[in-house]
C-alpha cells in the first residue's frame, strides 16, 4: 500500500498570492511535468522547459521572498507536480527542488530567506539603521569598517555597471557593423581596409 505524502515539520502559514503568481506556479507545473515526460538525455527542447521552468518560479518568489512566501511556494508546487505524478515529496526535494534552487540562485540570485526569529531580526533592524546613516555619520560614529564595506560596495556596482555597459555596446557595435555592411557594403569595406590608418588617428587624438 502507498504512503501518503506528509509535509515534515510545522504547517507553513498560508501566503496570499497574486494572480501573477499563481499563474506562474502553474506554468511552472506544467513546465516540470513535460520535463519529467522526456528522455533524461540533454537536448534543446529539455533545457528550454528548463529554463522556462526557473524563470516562472523566480516570477512567482518575486525579487525578495520571505522565508514564510518561499516555503508556500514551494509547497504548493510540489504539491501539484507530485499530484499529477505520483512521486513522493522526498524524492521531489530531493531530485527537482534541490536542481531549481541550485538554478535560482545561479541564474536569478535567488537563495530562501534564514527563518526569522528575535535576533535576526534584531540584526535586521542594526543593519537598516546603518544603511539610513550618511557617510559622515558612519565616521562621527567610528563605524570605519563599515564605511570601507559601503565604498567596496559601490566600486563593485560601478564595475558591474561598466561591464554592463561594454557587453551592451559590443553587441550594438556587432549590429550596427553587421547593418552596414549589408546596407552599404562599399563604405564597410573602406572602413575594414583603412582599420588601421583610423586606430592611429585616435591614438595620435589621445596623446
Amino acid at each position: 500500500m502507498k504512503q501518503e505524502n506528509k509535509k515534515a515539520g510545522k504547517v507553513i502559514d498560508a501566503v496570499e498570492l497574486s494572480t501573477n503568481q499563481k499563474d506562474s506556479i502553474h506554468n511552472a507545473v506544467n513546465y516540470q511535468l513535460e520535463v519529467i515526460q522526456m528522455d533524461n538525455l540533454y537536448n534543446k527542447d529539455r533545457a528550454t522547459l528548463k529554463k522556462l521552468l526557473h524563470e516562472n518560479i523566480a516570477i512567482a518568489m518575486g525579487e525578495t521572498p520571505t522565508y514564510t512566501e518561499w516555503n508556500y511556494i514551494h509547497d504548493v508546487f510540489r504539491g501539484e507536480v507530485c499530484k499529477a505524478t505520483g512521486m513522493e515529496f522526498e524524492s521531489f526535494d530531493k531530485n527537482i527542488w534541490a536542481d531549481i534552487t541550485k538554478n535560482l540562485e545561479l541564474e536569478f540570485e535567488l537563495v530562501k530567506p534564514k527563518s526569522p526569529n528575535v535576533k535576526s531580526e534584531q540584526k535586521s533592524e542594526q543593519r537598516a539603521k546603518i544603511d539610513a546613516m550618511s557617510d559622515e555619520e558612519l565616521r562621527l560614529a567610528g563605524k570605519i569598517v563599515e564605511l570601507a564595506k559601503r565604498e567596496e560596495k559601490r566600486i563593485k556596482n560601478a564595475e558591474k555597471l561598466e561591464n554592463q555597459d561594454k557587453k551592451d555596446f559590443v553587441k550594438n557595435f556587432k549590429t550596427s557593423m553587421e547593418n552596414l555592411a549589408k546596407n552599404e557594403y562599399d563604405f564597410a569595406m573602406y572602413i575594414n581596409s583603412n582599420i588601421n590608418a583610423l586606430r592611429e588617428q585616435f591614438l595620435d587624438s589621445q596623446s
